[in-house]
């Protein structure tokens, strides 16, 4: 709000808004439509707790560029992930399952008589 006697003025055409706020760089505008809102809520778990709307509109539009431009991994290197997965799987400290609850499971579910 304007004091009295003190007149604001804002020089929009030439000069955007960019005197008034803390950079100089450009802005743009970006719609949050119906399909943006659901991206930023799968983004949401993987960004930085507490950003702005705008800073996760940023994270975001800067994670899909590198992935856009990263290399496809090589066959070779798939077949290296797979084995890496599955050999993770192999050991109890790695796998994610508790296989000795699993097996108590499958015995009182399956009873052997």
């Amino acid at each position: 709000m304007a004091r009295p006697g003190r007149t604001w003025r804002l020089d929009a055409v030439h000069r955007w808004y960019t005197g008034l706020v803390a950079t100089s760089h450009p802005r743009i505008q970006v719609t949050e439509d119906p399909e943006l809102a659901r991206a930023l809520r799968a983004a949401a778990p993987h960004l930085p707790a507490g950003l702005s709307r705008s800073r996760q509109v940023r994270e975001l539009a800067i994670a899909g560029a590198r992935h856009l431009a990263a290399e496809p991994p090589t066959e070779e290197r798939r077949t290296m992930l797979l084995e890496g997965l599955a050999e993770s799987f192999m050991k109890p400290e790695t796998a994610g399952i508790d296989w000795d609850l699993l097996r108590d499971g499958k015995l009182r579910a399956w009873p052997v008589r």
